[in-house]
């Protein structure tokens, strides 16, 4: 498919949204589940847990980037990024399911056992996710339609996430059992990831490979890629809201059960939030579109921190008051999802125009990675945090335990003034943010007239 700067069709933007679900449905479970079924399903301590995790965030340092320069060198009569999809797409639902298995082994060696599962799944994932991210420069050069076609790609994001969390809700009603639950999570689910994939290879072409100048040597496509100022600011704004998003998935559930007793509705409030965050993705484009992408980023952003605050300020009775502040968290989790993937196309042609080179897998695989390390990092803060504040880890899942008040405190605090303080720290990156709709035009301009 050749780039163009017009306009996407309905049917193209629908079709190629597909596969953002091949990583949204178990990126769902991952970051609401994940810590919490280590825990209080498994009954992995929750330091086991914490570093269970942690290590397959090591991996990710080497894994993302070689994915990622790898495929820029890639030549196939299927192209650079749609084989990655093709190969990729069954050991992704494959390894999903075996990380909601449990063994019976030892801690020490059940810690052994889901780093190794998560190290696979997420080998696979990159190999996806870096696929699927480097053909959306290719459909569109348009600053503001990449607003759009980000909105209808996270729109199915967060269908995704609904999804999962829906069926999670709908089969708890009659599966007590909660490892026999959250294994049909991840064998359903894991079937499901399959499909987007191919469906995205089907509808997608990709420039001539003849075409393509050489590839640059590793050393130095490193270094370009993390000497590129934009790129640099948009991974910090990104690694800090979506950690902030993280934390406030996995911490979610820890706050119904055990500060505001209400575990039934645990789901509930997630889905309010989430729920929330598809009816503002039109907002937060919108809003990019008459402003810019740093604007509605730094308007998002703040937003959400008061909402947050608003949260972990609530008393225990105010179950309301909760689902509002959580439906009102949907705008700045809309935020998150869209405006730092819409910015990544204009520094890729930012990029070329330095270089001679589009370079969109070693980009997709560094924000790839900074995704997943968000998502590490939350969930081993708060891992630790539990287990330093003398969390108890439930006998019996169906009836939670009175948490020392610590605990509670600690699940507090990763609720609303923890996330604060990243996401001021996201507003300033996003304040040194220099790409704008201007000077992205200059620069397709400038490329038009070299080519």
């Amino acid at each position: 498919m050749k780039m163009t700067s017009s306009r996407l069709s309905l049917r193209t933007k629908l079709l190629f949204s597909t596969g953002d679900l091949s990583t949204s449905i178990p990126l769902a479970l991952l970051m609401f589940f994940q810590l919490y079924f280590l825990t209080d399903v498994a009954g992995l301590r929750p330091d086991y847990a914490g570093w269970a995790i942690g290590a397959s965030r090591l991996w990710d340092a080497i894994n993302d980037p070689l994915f990622g320069m790898l495929s820029d060198r890639i030549r196939t009569r299927w192209g650079r990024r749609r084989v990655l999809l093709l190969f990729g797409a069954v050991p992704l639902g494959v390894f999903f399911m075996l990380m909601w298995i449990v063994p019976a082994l030892s801690q020490g060696w059940m810690a052994v056992y889901y780093a190794i599962t998560f190290i696979l799944f997420d080998t696979a994932f990159t190999i996806v996710h870096v696929g699927y991210n480097s053909l959306t420069p290719e459909l569109t050069s348009d600053y503001d339609e990449r607003s759009s076609l980000n909105g209808y790609r996270m729109a199915f994001s967060i269908l995704g996430t609904l999804g999962a969390i829906i069926l999670a809700t709908v089969l708890g009603w009659t599966i007590t059992n909660t490892r026999l639950l959250f294994l049909i999570l991840g064998v359903g689910l894991g079937l499901i990831a399959i499909i987007p994939p191919f469906v995205v290879f089907s509808i997608t072409r990709e420039r001539n490979s003849e075409d393509l100048p050489p590839p640059l040597p590793p050393k130095e496509a490193l270094k370009r890629t993390l000497g590129n100022k934009p790129f640099r600011m948009v991974m910090g704004l990104y690694l800090l809201s979506w950690t902030t998003a993280s934390i406030l998935a996995a911490v979610l559930i820890y706050f119904a059960n055990y500060y505001l007793r209400v575990p039934e509705q645990a789901n509930y409030f997630v889905l309010a939030a989430q729920g929330s965050a598809i009816l503002f993705i039109p907002v937060i484009v919108t809003i990019s579109k008459k402003l810019d992408k740093r604007k509605a980023f730094i308007i998002g952003s703040l937003t959400w921190v008061v909402v947050l605050l608003g949260i972990s300020a609530l008393a225990p009775d105010q179950i309301g008051l909760a689902y509002l502040l959580a439906a009102m968290a949907g705008f700045g989790i809309a935020t998150a999802y869209v405006v730092p993937w819409s910015m990544i196309p204009d520094i890729i042609e930012n990029d070329q125009l330095q270089s001679g080179q589009r370079r969109e897998g070693s980009f997709y695989a560094f924000a790839s990675f900074f995704q997943k390390l968000a998502t590490g990092l939350a969930l081993w803060g708060m891992g630790q945090a539990l287990a330093l504040t003398g969390y108890l880890t439930p006998v019996n899942s169906s009836s939670p335990p009175i948490q020392p008040e610590a605990a509670i405190s600690a699940i507090r605090i990763f609720t609303g003034p923890i996330p604060a303080v990243l996401l001021f720290l996201a507003v300033i990156f996003a304040w040194k943010y220099p790409i704008t709709r201007e000077n992205h035009q200059s620069t397709l301009q400038e490329l038009a007239n070299r080519e």
